[in-house]
Parts: structure tokens; sequence; C-alpha cells
């Protein structure tokens, strides 16, 4: 693993015996008893400072000596190898004072162990070891050793041994190895940049919106008609980018464990298979509108490419022929056009022709009657449609509604001589039928921008002078691919931020600000976890009740991502907002959102309350109220301001000195206390703890709070701070969720 080169790169020491080893006091002993000395036990934690011989190091620490019977600590090979996975061995070493002579039965003993990970040096000047590798952090249980790397910087985790008193002038002392591999390993996540998002790019889209891409994330460029690339590709992607020519199914997702969001630079996502995306918990995007004036606009010309044969007379003139009297245009001027699907290219494609003096008429059933009176619009019923128009043109998605909707079936309901123009999906006119209706003259000519399976080589359309073909270009004007690469590329940078977004296909688009609705949504998350961490196993049921005005979306919004985090609690499933809901249903866990009416007193604020259903029933509130959100009540008990950053929680007796031993222990382990909070019901009853704190809190610790007499449970859980937004995550510490539950 490389170090980031804008970080000073974190270099581990580890000390050997007392350290990866068991206590060496049994080494003492047997110097002791073959060379009639009295060496405390001690002397081998550092046998060089307790001027030890070198004769009788040498037969400790040599072949058939008692440093080869030396047990491991138990700890040892769990530490080491964690901190080895997460630095790379080229940043770890273990130093040992042992006699250099001692290497090949040192490096035999580390081998039986499975300690053997990384280089071992010899040397029992460590200071002059630490300068020349740049040593940042060593584990040590010499005093000696700990304070000689304290004064040259060096952050030293001094493990205690046999020690009962803490020496003097050890700054970083801990409970075990497992306590001082777990802090260097937190110190190193909270020393590493953001990890920068890959997106996988597998279509062309518009220049800008590659900048503004690659200004935040690496990009990776592929072939999507490359299954294979393009399995490879999104194996570590974050996001992939996609037109109309990827197909991107179920086993598209399956490749990429990682994957956040699909975002499909145009409108249509009948590519993408939206269904196994919800499942996979990946979030799906599209940029609706955003080309609707460039396909309304080629579907204008379509249309008077036939009307005026353009086409035909454009190929002949170039063949040097001048046949004037061969071509018969007609004026669309006192026509009818009917128009399937009134959205946003339908209303484009209305607005155009009505310029023209066309009759439009429009079938959609979504669509309310005031849009078309706003359009100058007359709705028909879909038969009536086939039946009058002289011209049918087709702007809906591929959905199994409209699949097929114009084929053999219907065919023999339009008007005879019609034109067909479909720039919308290619399986939405049946591309056989509509081949036959032209041979049968029931339709006197077409224009196709698209087809059922892209990019197309043959089609029965193919070779007709009638028909006016086109590449899927109605939506690739210059404007219309800048506006599309924006709206995606500020998007999917903001999904992967955490952000909602207002183009989302499979989550539903809310009402609120985005700023407000992350911050929100953030915090909701919040209390999911909390819940999470609070009921160790899947409830029967999660609720949240709302008091207060709050528009439906937002409070879906809120719920599922308060499920999410909770289920992942509940669950080794990947679980987003996204997923949240299938997850939850498979899983069994019951769903109920509630509106309730709140108090006049505080119409102000709104109230979400997060319940679970279960043996122990749990509850946590967040607030909303002038822009700020938080959680302010926990299990029934009130706080004096809103729960955020790294929390110690326990529920515990009310009794006098309850609260000062727990910050006594905290103390020992150099645990700051940031703010306290307590509630109770009644004195001497039932009681509840928050302490914030600005360090994370070994496991040890934990179990020592959990032992005092009064305390029931206690968790430590990390919470969004309130000043954090745009969807930055808090401190890499606080990624640590621990529980205890006193048996």
């Amino acid at each position: 693993m490389q170090a980031s080169p804008a970080t000073r790169p974190m270099i581990v020491a580890f000390d050997l015996d007392g350290v990866l080893t068991e206590h060496p006091a049994s080494l003492a002993r047997a110097a002791n008893d073959h060379f009639n000395l009295i060496l405390p036990d001690t002397a081998f934690v550092d046998s060089a400072g307790l001027a030890v011989s070198m004769e009788v190091r040498d037969w400790v620490y040599g072949p058939g000596g008692p440093a080869t019977r030396l047990s491991v600590n138990p700890l040892a090979r769990d530490a080491l190898r964690r901190v080895v996975a997460r630095l790379g061995a080229e940043n770890v070493r273990i130093v040992t004072a042992r006699p250099p002579s001692s290497r090949a039965v040192t490096e035999a003993w580390l081998r039986r162990h499975g300690l053997d990970l990384c280089e071992v040096i010899f040397a029992d000047d460590k200071v002059a070891v630490a300068r020349e590798l740049g040593v940042t952090h060593a584990v040590e249980d010499s005093v000696r050793h700990a304070r000689a790397y304290a004064a040259i910087g060096v952050i030293c985790y001094f493990v205690p041994g046999g020690l009962t008193v803490r020496p003097k002038g050890i700054d970083h002392p801990v409970a075990d190895l497992a306590e001082a591999a777990a802090r260097i390993l937190n110190e190193y996540q909270r020393s590493l940049p953001s990890p920068v998002p890959r997106i996988v790019i597998s279509d062309q889209i518009d220049s800008n919106a590659r900048q503004m891409l690659a200004a935040a994330a690496e990009l990776i460029d592929v072939p999507g008609t490359d299954v294979a690339a393009l399995h490879a590709a999104v194996a570590d992607a974050d996001a992939l980018v996609v037109r109309s020519e990827t197909v991107v199914d179920a086993a598209v997702f399956a490749a990429a464990p990682k994957l956040k969001v699909v975002a499909r630079a145009g409108v249509g996502v009948d590519n993408i298979d939206v269904d196994a995306a919800t499942r996979a918990g990946v979030l799906v995007l599209n940029a609706p509108g955003a080309n609707a004036i460039s396909a309304g606009e080629h579907t204008v010309a379509l249309l008077l490419a036939i009307s005026r044969q353009l086409i035909d007379a454009n190929a002949t003139l170039h063949a040097g022929r001048w046949e004037r009297k061969r071509y018969r245009p007609f004026d669309l001027n006192g026509r009818t056009v009917g128009i399937v699907g009134l959205g946003r290219v339908g209303s484009v494609v209305a607005t155009r022709l009505l310029a023209f003096g066309m009759r439009v008429i429009a079938y959609d059933p979504y669509i309310p009657h005031e849009r078309f009176a706003e359009l100058g619009v007359e709705p028909v019923p879909y038969e009536t449609l086939l039946a009058i128009s002289d011209v049918l043109t087709f702007h809906v998605p591929s959905t199994a509604e409209t699949r097929g909707m114009l084929g053999a079936e219907t065919f023999p309901l339009v008007k005879p001589g019609v034109i067909v123009i479909n720039a919308a999906r290619g399986d939405v006119v049946d591309e056989a039928a509509l081949a036959a209706a032209l041979d049968s003259g029931r339709v006197a000519a077409a224009g196709v921008d698209v087809f059922p399976h892209e990019p197309v080589s043959s089609s029965p359309l193919f070779g007709r002078p009638n028909v006016v073909l086109t590449p899927h270009i109605g939506g690739s004007s210059v404007e219309a691919l800048a506006a599309v690469g924006d709206v995606i590329a500020r998007t999917t940078l903001a999904a992967l931020r955490g952000e909602s977004t207002p183009n989302a296909v499979n989550l539903p688009a809310a009402t609120l600000a985005a700023g407000e609705l992350e911050r929100l949504t953030r915090v909701a998350g919040a209390a999911g976890r909390l819940l999470g961490v609070l009921e160790p196993g899947l409830p029967q049921e999660l609720s949240l009740t709302v008091r207060g005005a709050l528009p439906g979306d937002v409070t879906e919004h809120i719920f599922v991502s308060g499920l999410a985090e909770a289920l992942r609690h509940w669950s080794n499933l990947r679980v987003t907002p996204v997923n949240a809901r299938l997850i939850a249903a498979e899983a069994g866990l019951g769903l109920r959102v509630v509106h309730a009416e709140r108090p006049a007193e505080r119409t102000s604020a709104v109230e979400a309350i997060f319940e679970t259903s279960a043996e122990s029933h749990h509850q946590v509130t967040v607030r909303w109220e002038h822009g700020i959100a938080g959680i302010v009540e926990v299990d029934r008990y009130s706080l004096d301001s809103p729960l955020a950053g790294d929390v110690l929680i326990t529920h515990h007796r009310d009794k006098p000195g309850l609260i000062g031993r727990v910050g006594t222990i905290l103390g020992r382990y150099e645990v700051n206390i940031a703010g306290m909070q307590v509630g109770r019901h009644h004195r001497g009853g039932e009681a509840i703890m928050v302490l914030n704190v600005d360090d994370a809190i070994p496991q040890a610790a934990l179990l020592e709070i959990l032992a005092l007499d009064d305390v029931a449970t206690a968790y430590v859980v990390s919470l969004p701070s309130l000043t954090e937004s745009n969807g930055q995550a808090p401190p890499a510490r606080g990624a640590m969720v621990a529980e205890a539950v006193k048996a």
C-alpha cells in the first residue's frame, strides 16, 4: 500500500518480548536457575537496560534457550495482522533489543507463531532506528524505551505488562496490545484523505460533464457493449454513467458490490434493470426534460423530411438529376397530428406543430385536462386518435403498458395513408408490423429514430424510400448533450456525497430543499443507527411517528434513511435507502408510519419518533426546527441539547457517585469528555447518561463501565455533528460502533 504523498506515512515499531510474546518473567527465572543469579521477573522486559550480561542474553535467546519456549501473546496475531494489512508490511517493523546473534532463532519463533509478517530489526538503540526509519508510533512494555521514543516525538503506546502503577513520563498507556492496535488504526484512518470515488463511463457524454466528474472522481472509460470489460470495470466502481447502448442488467449489479449510482445520460431507463438496481440498493438517475427540446425538434424534422420529400430530392440532385416534377410534397397546415404521450417531449412537439397550423390531438391518461387546455391540445381516446390522425407520433417510455401499443392488432385501426413517427423507444411501435403496414399501403410513410435493439445493423425498415431513419440522435443536439451532461454530472456527484437528488428513478423526489433534506435525512439515519445499537436484534416492528407539518415525500425519505441504518446492524446485507423497504419485507420486519397531531404550543417544530417493538422497547426522537435537525430524546429521556458526535450512553440506576466513577474510568483511558447530559424520571430510579467524547473509547473501558454495580447497559455510537453538511461523514474514529449489555 502506498502512503498518500500529501501526508507523512505512519511507520509503526512493535517491541517483541512482553508485547508480542507472553510476559518474559520465565526468561529471568531460567537465567537465575542456570547462572545462579537473582534477576527480577522484569529483567528481560529490558535486559540491556538492566545490564544483563551478554553471556546470559546469548544463552537465553540462543538455540534451545528459554526464549524459544516463550508463548505468543494471544492478542499478538490479530493485532499485528490488522496493522500490517492496513498500513502495509513496509510500514511496520518489529524492533527488538535482543542480540543480533539471535536472529535465526527469533525469526524461527516468529514463523512458528504466524508473526513473520514484517521485517525484524535487532537494536538496543531504538531511538537511532526510529530516526532512521521515520517511526511515528511504537508499542512498548519497557519504560526506558517508551520514554526514549517519547523524547523524539514518537507516539508510544505503553503496554504495562506486570506493572500496577503507571510510570511517570508515560503519555499513552493502554490496557493491552489490542487497544494499542485499535488506537493505531483509528489514527491512521483519521489521517487518510477522503477517498476519491471511481466512476465508470461506458458511453460518450458531454466534455463539460466529463470535466465536472473528473474534478471530483477517478474516471474509467469502457465500451458499454463489451460485457466482460464492463463487468471488470464496475467491480470496484462507485458509479456508472451510461447512455442508451449499455445494458445494465442484474449481472452488472452482481459484478459491482460497491456500486451506489447508475446514471442514465438521457431520459429512458429501459436499458437499466431498475428492479435489480433497487434490490442491490443502487440509485438510478436520469435526466428527464434535459433533452426534451432536442427530441421534440427532431420529431418535427422527421415529419418535415417526409412531408417535403427531402431525403430523395436531396439524393437525386446530388446525383446530377433535376427531377422537380417527380416530387409532390404536401403541407402540414390543416392536417391532424395525434400525439401519444403529452409529457415533456410531447409538449414540445405540440407547440411546434400548432405553429404549423395543424390540429393537435393527444392521448395521455396521466396528464391532467388543465395541461391539455394550457397547450391548446384536444384530449381524445387512443382508438379515436388512431382513426382520425394524419400523423401519429409517439413520446412515451418503454413500459409493459406501452410496448407494442402500435402493432399488428392496432394498425388496422389507423387512418389509411397515415404517417408514423417513432422517436420514443424502439419497442413502442412493432417494427415488423410497421413494415407490413408500409407494404400494404395502410401507412404511407414513417420516420424512425429508435430501434428495439441498438446499435442496429439490419431491420425490415431498411431500404425503403418512404422511411426516414436516423441512429437514435433525437436527443443528441449539442445543447441537449450539454444539458443532459450537466444534470447527470451534478446529481451523480451529489448522490455519491449522500445528498438527495430530484431525478432519482427508484427513490421518490422530495419537495424539501436539497440542503435541508440532506440534513434531516442524515440525522434520521443517525437515529436509525442509534436504534440499531440500542436494539441489538431484529425487532418485530419499526415505526415512525411524525408530529407536525411534514410532506409525505419528505417523511418517506426520513423513514427509509433511518430504516437503512438500523437494518445495517440487524442484517449482514448491503442496505441503502433505495432497498431498505424491500430488505425489511424479506426479513419479516413490520413497518409503520403514522402522522400525529402535535401540541398547539409547539407548532413550529417537527418531531420524527423512531420506535422498535420487541422484548425491549426503544425510542429515538429527531426534532427539526428552523432548519436545524438533531436527536433530542432517547428512550423517553429528553436531552438538553441535540445528540451529536462520538457518544457514550448508559442506562443505570440513579445513585450518588456513579457519574464520577464513569468519568474516572474514561480519564484512566485518556478519553476526554466534551459534554455530559443526564436524565431521570425520579430520584433513585432508572436514569440515562449521555457523554460526548473527543477520543475513541476502548472496549476495555466500556467493559469496566458495564461492570459497575448500577449500570445496566452501555453503548458507544458515532452520530453526525450538528455542523456537518453536504453529506460529509463523521470523523473516521467514530465509524466504530460498540455495545455492551450486562448478562
